[in-house]
């Protein structure tokens, strides 16, 4: 099932929410740079989907201090997962 997710976008995450950075999907997976307002606000998930009660949930998570960490480790998952 496709995930439509866009720039700007909020999701929410149990209590937390996270602003959408970056998205990238082909086929059933799918790769993001989420931020929230806590510590390591940077979050590389990747598999994310959505609950039946409408919050948002993702098989792997790496969590980062800097965007530019974050942005390193999303090129690198963006070649493993979605550019075979």
């Amino acid at each position: 099932m496709k995930l439509y997710l866009e720039i700007n976008d909020v999701i929410q995450n149990g209590l937390i929410q996270y602003t959408v950075i970056c998205f990238s999907e082909k086929m059933n997976r799918n790769v993001a740079i989420l931020k929230r307002d806590t510590y390591c606000p940077y979050v590389v998930a990747h598999d994310i989907y959505k609950e039946p009660d409408g919050t948002y949930c993702w098989r792997w998570g790496h969590y980062y201090n800097y965007l530019e960490n974050a942005y390193k480790k999303y090129e690198e998952l963006i070649l493993k997962y979605l550019r075979n």
